[in-house]
């Protein structure tokens, strides 16, 4: 695969080559087409089924990206194939579902969501080591995030110098994605769903050596209603800024990282 250089612009199919936008790289690329395998009989049954459940993978994959959409500025490189994985590995573990029907349990099966970062070239893990306190209101409409004595002077690895931070919280719902027998499909309002979802955003901290208290809230609106067989993904992020001058924050290149941090 190479990239766009010069005038050379274009979408879908010219030769052999096929162009396209990548949104999670945020550049244009250029790929040679590939041949079919003659090899490969995608009528068999078992390739009917594999493809069944991969389409399964692809839409909760896919779902996700557009649920975070806010904190896209912080993400970096290709997530689909790394969310891909992680919905196949809730997939396996539907042991009562018949192959290639099998449903996404999200609402069951949250460790293998936990923990992933949208950012390939930060990750999460290594710019922000400490743990943040998460909770949930018990009808989990509110969620709140909590660095309780933090002190931030040397807490943020990142590769140049960080003078100021601040603090996004995302919450959105995600639902468990089931075969609909009757349309003979994945549950095909899946993806036209009407997000919900909530987004706030810290004001800006100085990275100073002294204790300090944060407390972050994200709320659903009340006409948003929470479905059944559901989880609340928790998003934290995290943006920097080298200096501050005359009233503008100078953000760092490549702004910060996030990474799920609670299903709740």
């Amino acid at each position: 695969m190479g990239t766009f250089k010069g005038p050379l612009d274009f979408n879908g199919s010219v030769g052999g080559f096929n162009g396209y936008y990548d949104r999670d790289a945020k550049k244009k690329v250029i790929r040679e087409k590939k041949g079919k395998n003659k090899n490969n009989n995608k009528h068999a049954p078992r390739a009917l089924d594999q493809n069944r459940e991969f389409k399964a993978m692809c839409i909760l994959s896919k779902f996700i990206r557009r649920a975070t959409l806010d904190i896209d500025s912080l993400k970096n490189g290709r997530l689909a194939g790394y969310l891909n994985r992680i919905a196949k590995t809730i997939q396996v573990l539907d042991d009562d579902g018949i192959l290639g029907y099998r449903t996404i349990l999200v609402s069951k099966y949250t460790y293998p969501l936990t923990g992933f970062s949208f950012n390939n070239a930060h990750p999460f893990k290594e710019v922000f080591q400490v743990v943040p306190e998460l909770s949930a209101s018990e009808d989990r409409r509110e969620v709140t995030l909590k660095l309780t004595n933090f002190k931030s002077k040397g807490k943020f690895k990142w590769p140049e110098k960080v003078g100021h931070y601040r603090i996004f919280l995302l919450i959105f719902v995600l639902k468990d994605l089931v075969w609909d027998p009757d349309r003979e499909q994945y549950d095909p309002s899946y993806q036209g769903q009407r997000l919900v979802k909530s987004f706030v955003i810290s004001e800006w901290f100085p990275v100073l050596s002294t204790t300090k208290d944060i407390q972050l809230s994200a709320a659903f609106r009340e006409d948003q209603q929470l479905p059944e067989n559901s989880t609340v993904v928790a998003v934290m992020g995290l943006e920097f800024a080298s200096a501050y001058d005359n009233g503008t924050y100078y953000v760092v290149r490549d702004h910060g990282t996030a990474a799920i941090v609670g299903c709740l």
